[in-house]
């Protein structure tokens, strides 16, 4: 089965054959989408402000979530950092970055400020690399099958790569429930998805996920439920509104725009699930405005965008935004979460970077 974004990154880069390198992809995506909207260096951004979904806005109890303290907000790459130990507890993730694309080192930042080096090169972190929504467990991509890391015991459950699967093959974080406690992964190869595997935490246990022909996996719910994208009902380009259902239950939920599209052949489709809430996002000309829903499809909330900031998804308590600097070369990217009471810094990064929150998946 092909994703809505396989589809789309088929069309727009022929040289992008899997997911693996979502970074191009994404790169390439949302280049087109926000073009008119950012005058240079606007690459390096897109990956940050599209590439993953920052979800689980449900609160956590309070020592469970991956809290900031003010000197960790401003992040810098150090000269010499530890590699993360192969095994035993090092703290919980409040951050994974590399500050630039394919040629920087990527790091995983602590809520007390320490890093640790990931790799000198690896795959790029939004949408293959994942912290849980409360920070304790690292996923990521290794010899072809998933690891996924409990950061505060050293626990390792790693996913095999299937039988017989193709050499570009590989799995990606698809979805995290709001309590951390499963995480939703697919295998896929050449933009088609094969494979969906339920990983139950911390237990280690898996449970294949066989959603109907036509259904894109897009959420998991707090009642254990699953929410699923129905394609098949999706009408020819562009969405005003797309239609979602309630796997165990068949609930029929409808996300409808208010001025503006959903998607359409420069605007890719996003949903992000974060608890008991579903987020889309709208575009009218160059105003991009995030949506909020509940569960049935009725809107809660909308949030018009600055010219100035781009949406990145739900955290904890609000939906993180960037604020991209004229000059990425020698600025600093601000990574905002908005809530009701008011805004609240997250980070400020390297104007170049590509970042990975609490929750980050592909929805």
């Amino acid at each position: 089965m092909k994703p809505p974004l396989g589809a789309a990154y088929d069309q727009l880069d022929q040289d992008v054959r899997d997911y693996a390198d979502a970074g191009k992809a994404l790169a390439t995506l949302r280049v087109r989408r926000i073009r008119r909207a950012v005058i240079a260096g606007s690459a390096a951004l897109v990956v940050v402000a599209a590439g993953v979904a920052f979800q689980q806005r449900q609160p956590a109890p309070p020592d469970a979530v991956a809290t900031v303290a003010p000197p960790t907000h401003v992040v810098e790459p150090p000269a010499e950092a530890p590699a993360l130990p192969a095994t035993g507890a090092v703290g919980r993730g409040a951050l994974v970055y590399t500050a630039c694309q394919g040629q920087c080192p990527t790091f995983l930042v602590l809520t007390d400020g320490r890093q640790y080096l990931l790799g000198e090169r690896t795959v790029n972190p939004p949408g293959n690399i994942t912290l849980s929504p409360d920070g304790r467990w690292l996923g990521r991509p290794v010899n072809g099958g998933y690891e996924v890391r409990d950061l505060l015991a050293g626990v390792v459950h790693t996913l095999p790569p299937p039988a017989g699967g193709a050499a570009d093959s590989a799995y990606s974080p698809w979805a995290w429930s709001a309590d951390s406690q499963r995480l939703l992964v697919g295998h896929h190869a050449s933009g088609n998805v094969g494979r969906y595997v339920t990983l139950e935490l911390p237990s280690g246990h898996t449970s294949e996920l066989d959603p109907p022909p036509g259904h894109e996996p897009i959420g998991l719910l707090p009642s254990g439920d699953v929410l699923l994208l129905m394609e098949s009902k999706q009408d020819k380009l562009p969405y005003e509104r797309v239609t979602l259902v309630h796997a165990d239950n068949g609930l029929v939920v409808r996300l409808t725009s208010g001025a503006g599209v959903l998607a359409d052949t420069t605007h890719g489709l996003s949903i992000q699930v974060s608890g008991e809430r579903v987020f889309t996002l709208e575009y009218s000309g160059d105003q991009i405005t995030v949506l909020e829903f509940d569960l049935a499809g009725k809107p809660m909330a909308r949030r018009p965008l600055p010219a100035d900031q781009f949406p990145v998804g739900p955290v904890d308590g609000g939906f993180a935004v960037i604020q991209v600097p004229q000059d990425q070369a020698k600025g600093r990217q601000k990574l905002e979460t908005i809530t009701p009471s008011g805004r609240r810094l997250l980070f400020e990064v390297p104007g170049q970077a590509a970042v990975v929150l609490p929750g980050g998946a592909r929805h």
